[in-house]
């Protein structure tokens, strides 16, 4: 991970911050065949975002660097220049702050984002455009579609600290999706979930292979059930 110092272009309310920290590309997609199941196990249940937000078609995966984006209600001028300021597999977060009837995403942002190679897209939020999005296998992850568009007055900023679906979001941090839902991964905790992911593997090909053998179920049951009073 690099040591960025960003400037601050604009203020709080209204600006970005240009440059953010990015872990190396082939760490983080050494999780590409990751299940978020498996990623939350390996942080002990955290960084998992209301699963309210979903992927607009099943079997949708997403997997790379946050770059965050927070819109006033109804406005969504900065997500442009969240796309500007995107880089190859860099996955847009956003929070529309409890927006439920505006869409701040539709069929030409897709389109400008696949050109970019960004990988993927989460909003705390509604899109539109749903069945030509769908076409286009883009991963989007939201709270779902509406045909009302948002306006762009200006406000909002890019690459600071947000909130999405529930769960703190820094920029730089690892998002990772898929019909289970949405996973944060902190960027200072990577190297802890990678270990224990290969722990909680090694059981799980343990586990199969008992199960194939007929033993159908854990060790672990009955001396639980025990300690419990059963």
């Amino acid at each position: 991970m690099t040591n960025i110092q960003s400037t601050l272009v604009g203020n709080v309310g209204f600006g970005y911050r240009e440059e953010i920290e990015r872990l190396d590309y082939n760490l983080i997609q050494s999780l590409k065949e990751v299940e978020t199941a498996s990623i939350v196990d390996a942080q002990y249940s955290t960084g998992v975002m209301n699963n309210n937000i979903k992927p607009l078609s099943n079997g949708m995966k997403v997997l790379g660097s946050a770059v965050t984006v927070d819109l006033p209600v109804g406005e969504n001028l900065m997500l442009y220049k969240a796309l500007q300021l995107a880089k190859p597999g860099d996955v847009l977060v956003v929070n529309t702050n409890g927006n439920d009837r505006t869409a701040i995403w539709g069929e030409l942002m897709t389109l400008s984002a696949r050109s970019l190679g960004l990988a993927g897209l989460i909003i705390d939020g509604m899109i539109r455009d749903g069945e030509e999005n769908r076409k286009l296998d883009f991963p989007i992850f939201c709270t779902g579609t509406t045909p009302v568009t948002a306006r762009k007055n200006g406000q909002g900023f890019v690459n600071g600290e947000i909130t999405c679906g529930g769960i703190v979001v820094f920029p730089g941090d690892i998002i990772a999706g898929d019909d289970d839902g949405v996973v944060v991964i902190k960027k200072e905790h990577i190297n802890l979930v990678i270990e224990n992911l290969k722990a909680i593997e090694e059981r799980e090909v343990r586990r199969k292979r008992e199960i194939a053998e007929g033993k159908a179920f854990p060790d672990w049951l009955n001396r639980v059930l025990m300690e419990k009073g059963l």
